[in-house]
């Protein structure tokens, strides 16, 4: 796995990681509909504002 992959995936690194697993989930399964994982990625977004700032 290339080092960019494996800091992505540490959850010290990206505290935000069960929500970007989470909404690339729902991507996968409602078929790339952007509409439907709208909450997911709504999510995901608030989690990088809190801990970025």
């Amino acid at each position: 796995m290339p080092m960019v992959t494996r800091r992505l995936r540490d959850p010290d690194i990206n505290p935000c990681l069960s929500e970007s697993d989470a909404s690339t989930r729902c991507m996968d399964e409602n078929n790339y509909d952007r509409e439907r994982c709208s909450s997911y990625f709504l999510k995901y977004k608030n989690c990088r504002r809190f801990w970025v700032s």
